[in-house]
Parts: C-alpha cells; structure tokens; sequence
C-alpha cells in the first residue's frame, strides 16, 4: 500500500484520486472537474493502472476508472479528509529555502513535496511564483556568485524549477482566451529564462496566446518572428551584463520594426532591467518589468482593460 501513498503526494495524481472517491469516471469527467488536460490524465491513470492503484472497465465505447480496491479507498479517503494533510498556514521564507537546498541537492521529490504544500492551501499560481520559486532560485544564485555551489548544481536547480512550474501550471487548469497574442524571449547571450517563463505561464493561464522563444535568440530570428506572429504585446529578459549588447541590438531592431510597420506594446525584465531602464526607455521600451505581481496589477490592466482584468481574477479565484 506504500505506493498510493507516493502516488497520493504527487498533485496531479491526488487530484485525480479525489475525484474517483465519488466513483468510476472517465477521461473527460476527470478533465472536466480537475482542469487537466486529457494526455496527462490519460498518462496517470496508466501508471496508477501498471500499480494495481485504479481499475478500468469498458462500457460500450468509453474506458472507466475507479479506485483499484476497498483498502486503497480507505486510505485515499482517510489522506484526503484528514485535518493534518491540509496545514492552516504557510511560512513562505522558510518554505523557499528548504526548496532551494533541496533544489542544488537534486532531490526533486522533496521539492515536488514543497510545492504540493503550496497547493493544499490553495495558493494561486502567482504566488507561488512569487513567494515560492523566485525567492528559491534568488538564493540559488547567491549561493553560486559565492562559490557555495557549483554551476551544475545551479543547472539542476533551474531545471527541477521549470518542472516544478510545468507541474503548478498544470494544477491551475487554463483560462478563457482573451484575444492577444504574447511573444516572450532572451536575446543573444542571455540564457536564463525561469523569470521570463513565468511570465509566459502566467500570460497563459489568464488567457493570452503565449509564443516564448526561450534564450539567447539572435537579433534577426527574434525580429523575424515578431513579423510573423504579429503579436500584441513582446517581452524581452536580461539577466546579466553578459546578454547586454545582444539585448540593446534586439531592442534597436524591434524599435525599427514599429517606426516602419509594426503596432506592439514592447517590455523589458530581468536581473539588470533596472539599471539600464534608462537605456532600455531610449530604445522604445514602454515599461520595465520588475516583478511579476506590480506586472499583474501596474501593467496589464491597461493591456487588458478594466473589464478583462475582473473577469480573468474571477477565473483565477474560481480555479483555485
């Protein structure tokens, strides 16, 4: 019986276990009371299949699954309704260093745990970016400026962290579209893209068309898929003086574009967006990003409009 217990500390799962308490369901009830998409459903409830934790069973054309057997309901009932698996309160700073120390050790368990406690309380998607994930990657960093760890520890912590945010994504289920196109991305020479990525998932969930063309994109592939996609809105990232000059010569580029023929709003963030906003304003930058929540609240209500923005934080409320 160990292994519902490991299958019940994994969000997603647990989600779908909740929901066969009440009965057998198919692939689309789940997906329908969850907010998860169909292939990760269908992925899970093969894996709880192969470990003898669900059942199914065909009713004429549709696949149904329920709970594997009596046991393994009393313990999914006991789990989910027990006063202790849910705590009252969440003490965020020391929630993101543990999540850090783990992160640098490698132990994607223990952070996958971290996170799943976020999850218990119902806490929204930008604050667990916010008070969770970039205080943990923030300190991940200082501990690699001061040489406390390496840069394949800083590598291992960055790439559990996008997991951990493709799982918080997955939980929050999507919005309703709301009709603009986003088009994220680092120019040459920046390559740290977990605070831009953010950004994008967020866009996402409150309903944008997101394209993120990841790091250390050349001048003309960036400006070249802006002509393409025609998006309403194009946010760059620059982490470090490293990824400075590629930055200001896409920057040049983008502005160019709009003088000529091109209508778009045109944003900056990262670790040095601040210091250079001044630079950055010249080149036709209408705002520097600094953190995702005064992004949330200071910029996108004139980007979405006042109507938008009530509905999207209805969807947000009603999600969680």
């Amino acid at each position: 019986m160990l292994n519902v217990y490991e299958e019940l500390g994994e969000t997603s799962r647990r989600q779908i276990l909740a929901e066969l308490r009440s009965g057998p369901k198919n692939v689309s009830d789940i997906c329908a009371s969850t907010g998860l998409k169909q292939p990760n459903v269908s992925n899970h409830l093969a894996r709880m299949r192969t470990r003898g934790i669900v059942k199914a069973s065909r009713v004429g054309r549709q696949v149904y699954y329920a709970l594997g057997s009596p046991e393994i309901e009393g313990i999914v009932c006991t789990v989910l309704n027990s006063p202790q698996s849910v705590p009252s309160e969440i003490d965020f700073e020391l929630l993101s260093r543990d999540y850090a120390r783990w992160a640098v050790q490698g132990d994607e368990p223990a952070c996958a745990e971290i996170l799943d406690k976020a999850f218990r309380v119902n806490t929204s998607l930008l604050d667990i970016y916010e008070l969770l994930l970039t205080p943990a990657m923030v300190l991940v960093g200082s501990w690699w400026k001061v040489n406390a760890i390496d840069e394949g520890q800083e590598h291992m912590a960055t790439a559990i962290t996008e997991r951990m945010m493709a799982k918080a994504v997955q939980v929050t289920g999507p919005m309703r579209r709301v009709g603009k196109t986003v088009l994220l991305g680092c120019a040459a020479g920046s390559h740290h893209t977990v605070g831009l990525r953010m950004v994008s998932d967020y866009l996402r969930l409150r309903g944008w068309r997101t394209l993120f063309l990841g790091g250390n994109v050349p001048a003309r592939s960036f400006v070249s898929n802006v002509q393409f996609h025609r998006p309403d809105l194009v946010l760059l990232s620059c982490s470090s003086e490293l990824g400075l000059p590629g930055t200001l010569e896409t920057l040049e580029q983008l502005s160019e574009l709009r003088r000529r023929k091109r209508s778009f709003k045109l944003g900056i963030g990262g670790g040095i967006a601040a210091q250079h906003e001044a630079s950055f304003r010249e080149l036709g930058v209408d705002f520097v990003l600094t953190t995702l929540r005064e992004f949330s609240t200071g910029t996108l209500p004139d980007l979405e409009g006042p109507e938008r923005i009530r509905a999207t934080e209805r969807d947000l409320s009603a999600a969680n």
